[in-house]
């Protein structure tokens, strides 16, 4: 992956949804034990945007949202920088970090009931100047996104490529096949 403008997205399992609220004091929490092992800065609700980030949890190295974009629920990352960034590890890395994250909001008793699903997931590269969503970019990115899938989910995902305006985010949907919950996935990959 040419850039570190990673965008990541698991969707919540239908109807376990805690109310946004609920997210607010848990990212507050977050920060406060410094559990993800980077720099948290804020939580900002952003309840009032349709289809928008809920609830964002802002970091310097990357951000977490409740996102209700596509009007799907579901916990998004967003990696903005690492300071040791090697390109061939950053989509393996970012998928463990956002794998990391749903699995202890999943484990949050004031989250009860939480789950997200392993089996679909949405990357966005938010980098026109590296990763322009043209075809070209797909076929260049295809094959690293595969192994980097491989390595995290243990099997073959099926890509598409969405969103073909070039004016949007160079966009590809994974159907990872994979089973079981953010910790078992998690777990698994951590294994290998």
């Amino acid at each position: 992956m040419k850039s570190h403008k990673i965008s990541l997205k698991l969707y919540a399992k239908p109807d376990t949804l805690p109310v946004a609220a609920q997210f607010v004091a848990v990212f507050h929490d977050w920060i406060k034990e410094g559990v993800l092992g980077e720099t948290l800065i804020d939580v900002v609700d952003y309840g009032h945007v349709h289809h928008g980030p809920a609830v964002l949890l802002i970091g310097h190295e990357s951000d977490l949202a409740l996102d209700l974009s596509e009007g799907r629920p579901g916990l998004s990352y967003q990696r903005k920088r690492v300071a040791k960034d090697d390109p061939a590890t950053r989509l393996g890395d970012s998928l463990r970090r956002l794998l990391g994250a749903a699995a202890r909001l999943e484990s949050d008793p004031r989250l009860a009931g939480l789950g997200f699903e392993v089996d679909e997931l949405l990357l966005r590269v938010l980098d026109r100047l590296h990763a322009p969503n043209e075809l070209a970019t797909y076929e260049s990115e295809r094959r690293g996104i595969e192994e980097a899938l491989r390595g995290v989910f243990g099997a073959s995902a099926a890509l598409s490529r969405e969103g073909l305006d070039p004016r949007a985010p160079f966009t590809v949907r994974a159907r990872t096949g994979a089973r079981g919950g953010a910790r078992a996935v998690l777990e698994r990959a951590l294994a290998s």
